[in-house]
């Protein structure tokens, strides 16, 4: 679990490198339940089963934007144990039972206000298609929300989940700006840069990039900049389950001057499965093998390089797919 430990760290270090606001995410776990909010005072949550339940993986995600008018998200997310898709879901606590629920989609703001109060209330919520039931733990739910209407300024509000108040809604802080990027299109790629791409790697150390310059070569692209220059995505590190690439910036003439390159809230270390395609770069690194925690991120190409536009993570790792991924920092594409 060490890559996820770091995640906080860069998503913090990259927002200060993009010029963002100086607000800082907040993270914060309680038992089986965590949120995240972003640089924006968005905050999302999610809970599970408990990891000693017996229960196939459940998930209950919520989100809201900051301000007076931020409106409580919900979806439910499901895994069958033989991997077909839910019937119509209905969740029960307490004395509600709340039917016709489709997985992965969004709760109307009515099913929302109807499920709060009951879910704060109880230790666990009984999910059910019919032929499926899921046990989806609420332990830590209120601690979460709780932070949520802490760093959002809701409480003693009449918009707080937990400790409302009377308090006006105008009173709850707006959402903040997020920083601004302006993508650069970058050129096409030309006829023999394949061969280009060869001639370069034949330029690097052994200690450079291992993978690269191995017998299989691994993963390796080669793409246009501006100015007559190229960008080399190449696999350096290959583990159990991810690997760790390198990124480089050479000429594309001999002398070819090649010259790593380091991207916001990445300094100093590999990206992990990365991936450039439309002038975006994409890196997502595994929590464990079976990646149902994990953390994304997405940089785009600007005038000044690449600039960061989005952080997420998930770190309790209860068996959903690609994990129930959280915002921790955001930034604005603008043309």
């Amino acid at each position: 679990m060490k890559i996820l430990k770091l995640v906080l760290i860069t998503s913090a270090l990259a927002a200060a490198s993009a010029g963002a606001a100086p607000a800082e995410g907040t993270r914060f776990a309680s038992k089986d339940w965590e949120v995240a909010c972003d640089n924006t005072r968005r905050c999302e949550a999610a809970g599970f089963q408990t990891e000693e339940s017996e229960s196939a993986p459940v998930a209950l995600w919520l989100g809201r934007d900051a301000g007076a008018a931020g409106a409580l998200e919900a979806k439910l997310l499901v895994v069958t144990p033989d991997d077909k898709d839910a019937g119509p879901l209905t969740i029960t606590v307490g004395k509600l039972a709340l039917g016709g629920l489709k997985a992965d989609t969004g709760l109307t703001a009515e099913q929302s206000a109807r499920l709060m109060p009951q879910l704060l209330n109880a230790e666990s919520a009984k999910v059910s298609d019919g032929k499926h039931q899921w046990l989806l733990s609420l332990s830590g739910l209120k601690a979460v929300l709780l932070k949520m209407d802490d760093v959002q300024g809701r409480v003693g509000t009449v918009t707080a989940l937990v400790k409302a108040g009377t308090r006006p809604a105008v009173a709850v802080p707006p959402p903040l700006a997020p920083p601004t990027v302006r993508p650069v299109p970058l050129p096409p790629a030309q006829k023999g840069d394949e061969k280009l791409l060869a001639a370069i790697v034949k330029t690097m150390r052994a200690e450079d990039c291992e993978v690269a310059l191995g017998e299989s070569g691994g993963d390796q692209s080669i793409h246009r900049l501006p100015g007559g220059k190229v960008l080399l995505v190449l696999e350096c590190d290959r583990a159990a389950y991810q690997s760790s690439y390198g990124l480089w910036v050479a000429r594309d003439k001999p002398p070819y001057d090649l010259k790593p390159l380091e991207v916001p809230g990445m300094e100093g270390g590999g990206i992990m499965n990365a991936s450039l395609e439309g002038g975006k770069l994409s890196s997502y690194a595994k929590g464990r093998g079976l990646f149902d925690c994990g953390a994304f991120w997405t940089w785009v190409w600007t005038a000044q390089g690449f600039q960061l536009t989005d952080v997420s993570q998930s770190n309790i790792c209860r068996g959903m797919p690609g994990g129930v991924t959280l915002r921790d920092w955001v930034a604005r594409e603008v043309k």
